[in-house]
């Protein structure tokens, strides 16, 4: 199934526009089981899918140089850099990078807040190519973008004297077409910049507002940085399809290495960073069966999506032997009350194991979550593994399905479903791979 998976210059006051995370799971994705029906002939593909260069979040970051990032987004202690890969296929890939600084030192004695954030998308599908796709996108967002615009002539044009106020578009000379708008509203004055490079949206945001002295950043000063942050973003993006090896944590664990310890064919990985005062890493892979059939066969595949979380506690009283007991007992005391409930959902737990050889300690927890508001849909069931390596902890987890799935229809057909043993045994086996090339 295909899935179709940014503010003119004006000036004058106002107007310058020239449940944490031990609760219960989020909504389940996986649980329900979905028959496919493969394309028939007639169903043939139009345009032939385009494999995309791979960007990671860290290579995003990485097209605006220190000094100018630093001229932006100051270093500080209130603040830091997140940097996340979304998609992570050869026909579709999602980048971005963030800064902020809530405390930042902009001169004459003035505090304020600050954000530069960069986004890049592409998408290719068998009836679209990427290019018209980005196309396709990028017109209708400044569509969009032109029906927003309350602000004209340094004049609001809806009659309204509060809310938030959108400039005029600006036409930009990056990549094949761009546009800017500014806008002022509850988080301050920020520009926006929209590129389309190839097949390839771009978006650059930069702004903020003063704690100290004038109310916000100059309308000239943010206009001017989000478009050299463009224009270097647009440069990267033109680069050619090579492939980029992914470094960091998310690069420790190969698809071959998941495959064997699961099932073919897993995708990935996405990957998220944040390096504030606690260093955290979020890495996902995608896990299916591939099944075989002819064109018009319904099919299911057992799989899921596996999660790997590094966190650099460092020391004292709340470091990682801390938050490791703290989650041991958090676990146990979830089970002990009979599970975690809201409206919509309830979440039971199984009697924490503890496991051997990997790390310092570890555990293992399954659980099962319904949804109270759809009782036909089989549970969505998870296992996690939670390690104690020195100063960090490692939590790994596989919610899907480990059995079952084929030709719906088929001689001893049965609907993919989870297997407690299975999936701790192909868990810890990917969990030892990982500790074991973690530095």
């Amino acid at each position: 199934m295909l899935s179709v998976v940014l503010i003119g210059a004006l000036a004058g006051g106002w107007l310058l526009l020239a449940r944490d995370q031990a609760g219960p799971p989020a909504e389940p994705t996986s649980g329900r089981v979905d028959t496919v029906r493969s394309p028939t002939a007639e169903e043939a593909k139009t345009t032939e899918a385009v494999k995309l260069r791979a960007i990671t979040g860290d290579q995003l970051c990485a097209a605006v140089p220190e000094k100018l990032r630093k001229s932006l987004v100051a270093d500080a202690e209130y603040g830091g850099k997140d940097a996340s890969t979304g998609a992570a296929t050869d026909t579709e890939k999602r980048a971005a990078c963030s800064w902020t600084n809530s405390k930042m030192d902009v001169g004459d004695g003035v505090l304020g807040h600050r954000l530069l954030s960069i986004s890049v998308a592409a998408k290719s599908a068998e009836t679209q190519s990427a290019a018209e796709y980005a196309t396709d996108r990028f017109d209708k967002d400044r569509e969009t973008h032109e029906r927003r615009v309350n602000v004209r002539d340094g004049k609001r044009t809806d009659g309204r004297t509060s809310g938030s106020a959108f400039g005029e578009l600006r036409t930009l000379e990056y990549g094949d077409a761009a546009y800017s708008q500014t806008s002022i509203g509850m988080s301050g004055l920020k520009a926006e910049v929209f590129v389309r490079q190839g097949p390839w949206q771009i978006k650059v945001t930069y702004g903020g507002s003063n704690r100290t002295g004038a109310a916000y950043p100059s309308g000239d000063e943010t206009r001017t940085s989000a478009g050299k942050v463009a224009g270097l973003v647009t440069a990267e993006m033109t680069k050619s399809a090579d492939k980029v090896k992914l470094t960091g944590p998310c690069g420790i664990v190969t698809a071959a290495q998941i495959e064997s310890a699961f099932f073919p064919d897993a995708g990935g990985p996405s990957a998220s960073t944040n390096d504030g005062r606690i260093k955290q890493t979020t890495c996902t892979w995608s896990i299916k069966e591939v099944v075989k059939h002819r064109p018009g066969q319904e099919f299911t595949a057992r799989g899921g999506q596996l999660d790997i979380r590094v966190v650099d506690w460092g020391d004292g009283d709340t470091g990682s032997t801390f938050q490791f007991d703290r989650d041991a007992k958090k676990y146990d005391r979830y089970r002990a009350k009979g599970g975690l409930t809201d409206d919509r959902l309830h979440t039971d737990y199984e009697p924490r194991r503890r496991l051997s050889g990997l790390g310092e300690r570890a555990f293992a927890v399954v659980s099962s979550t319904t949804r109270r508001y759809d009782k036909s849909a089989p549970p969505m069931t998870e296992i996690l593994i939670k390690v104690l390596a020195g100063d960090r902890t490692v939590e790994a987890t596989f919610r899907g399905t480990t059995a079952g799935g084929g030709l719906v229809g088929a001689a001893g057909y049965q609907a993919p479903f989870f297997e407690p043993a299975v999936a701790q045994r192909a868990l810890t086996k990917v969990t030892r791979t990982f500790l074991g090339g973690l530095r």
